[in-house]
């Protein structure tokens, strides 16, 4: 079919949305930048939501320490050292002279605090249930500048899941989320507009280098076309997510994001617990069609859901094929055996979670159907999607996919898998006590052992258990205005380093 049908999306009114006003650019204190939609909370412990990492994270509230977007390593931030003391327990020392935008000095009980806020089970923190899950983490203070992690069980890489423990003030609500944090980082939060936009200013007493722009805005609008548009007129000066068909300017620059594209199969409901109907989801869809039309033209076809630089990633995955026909001959054999395969299944997508999002449904829709699958597809805003990808489930749900991809800047498989693909993970469709063996072997092994079992984790997913249709190790496109510095790296996807921006 000629998927380039599907692109043809580009509103006609955008010129009388925008106006004809020439370029205001922005006063040399101020920035302005757009991505596709709201975060949903901007909570410390929920940062393992890109749409709320990316304004929270390194911004607002920063963590023990950061990787390295070049090669993954681990490298100071609230800590300026760690070394591990025994096979349980590894000691941090915290940089002096840090306090929080409320006035509160960051310290070893401040690390505490956020470090059991994080996995108490009745707050559902995003970072409890993906990062940190199925190991306890226990930190004690030492003294102001030091404390220690303990977990019950070895945990190989602590350092690196320390990276993603943004650390709130003390005073943070205990038994809730908050809508306003205080962190210790370059900005602090000036307001939260719901709808409209987030409103940061740069925090006077910073601990780290100043940032070049005092006042950054986030906004966010559902259209490519408009986000870019946006940069030309002047209204924003950084616009994500820039879908090929818009990402024609010198303007636009095109980096892989670590985000993996794929779709989510509900493997617990008929007849997707079949694994030929799961089999033939995956051969009806045409890879090839889609890359450089509805996706961008460097786009990776995927087999498993980390990219190549992810270590566990097993290059010895061959790539689904387009083959309808054997498609449809595996549905028939199902349907034979009495599995209801012309029951409706229901694709849920996400507004904006990529460009042209809705139009690589349409695509894949009319691709099912061409093999016999009788799908309806059902676009949805981001909480009424979070509800379909996290649990719990209604037990009667209809059969369905969900659009979604997963990010791993992190480096190590352990920071995709577990809440992903094991019988208690928080966005797992699957059941499988040898997978979730595989998993936990994984993550307490080290080196080449570590490797292994993460490698045949991975093909374990895409041969044996075929839960999901992977689609493509994505690339992205962010429209930068003329007079902006800005260097976009494997991280941007999902932190704005507002504190690396500068005029010209």
């Amino acid at each position: 079919m000629d998927v380039t049908m599907k692109i043809n999306v580009v509103s006609a009114g955008i010129a009388l949305l925008l106006g004809a006003t020439l370029p205001a650019y922005s006063a040399p204190d101020k920035l302005t930048v757009v991505v596709t939609d709201e975060p949903k909370s901007l909570d410390p412990c929920d940062t393992d939501l890109s749409g709320n990492s990316r304004v929270v994270h390194n911004n607002i509230t920063e963590a023990l320490v950061n990787l390295n977007p070049k090669d993954g390593s681990v490298v100071p931030s609230l800590a300026t050292d760690w070394r591990q003391v025994d096979a349980l327990t590894w000691e941090f020392k915290l940089r002096e002279g840090v306090t929080f935008h409320d006035g509160k000095t960051f310290d070893a009980d401040a690390v505490v605090a956020a470090l059991k806020r994080a996995q108490d089970p009745p707050l559902a923190c995003e970072v409890g249930l993906a990062t940190l899950k199925g190991v306890k983490f226990t930190a004690v203070a030492v003294n102001p500048t030091t404390v220690l992690i303990k977990t019950d069980v070895v945990e190989p890489i602590l350092p690196n899941k320390m990276s993603a423990l943004d650390i709130g003030s003390p005073a943070t609500p205990s038994d809730g989320k908050t809508r306003a944090p205080a962190g210790t980082g370059p900005y602090q939060l000036t307001a939260w507009t719901p709808g409209q936009s987030v409103t940061l200013s740069a925090y006077e007493g910073y601990w780290g280098e100043k940032p070049p722009i005092k006042h950054a805005t986030i906004i966010w609008r559902a259209e490519s076309a408009v986000r870019a548009a946006m940069v030309d007129t002047g209204e924003a000066q950084i616009a994500y997510e820039i879908a090929p068909q818009d990402g024609t300017t010198k303007q636009d620059h095109a980096f892989p994001n670590a985000e993996t594209s794929l779709l989510r199969i509900d493997a617990q409901i008929p007849p997707f617990n079949d694994k030929r109907v799961r089999e033939a989801l995956n051969l009806a869809i045409d890879r090839d069609g889609l890359i450089g039309t509805i996706f961008h033209e460097n786009a990776q076809k995927a087999m498993q859901v980390v990219p190549p630089s992810v270590f566990g990633f097993n290059p010895d995955i061959p790539v689904w094929t387009y083959d309808p026909e054997k498609a449809k001959s595996l549905l028939a054999a199902a349907k034979t055996d009495g599995v209801p395969v012309d029951k409706e299944i229901v694709i849920y997508g996400r507004i904006g979670i990529y460009p042209n999002s809705s139009e690589s449904l349409e695509a894949i829709q009319a691709m099912l159907a061409d093999v016999g699958f009788n799908a309806r597809l059902e676009m949805l805003e981001t909480s009424p999607w979070l509800k379909r990808l996290l649990k719990p489930w209604d037990k009667e749900r209809q059969p369905s996919i969900l659009q979604t991809q997963i990010d791993n800047t992190e480096g190590d498989a352990v920071f995709t898998l577990p809440n992903r693909f094991t019988s208690d993970g928080n966005q797992s469709t699957i059941a499988d006590a040898k997978l979730d063996k595989l998993i936990a072997d994984a993550a307490k092994a080290t080196g080449d052992e570590r490797k292994k079992l993460f490698q045949e984790a991975f093909r374990y997913i895409a041969v044996d258990a075929v839960n999901i249709a992977p689609l493509f190790h994505m690339v992205t496109i962010a429209r930068v205005a003329e007079n902006v510095n800005y260097s976009l790296d494997v991280q941007a996807g999902n932190e704005i380093k507002l504190k690396s921006v500068s005029y010209r």
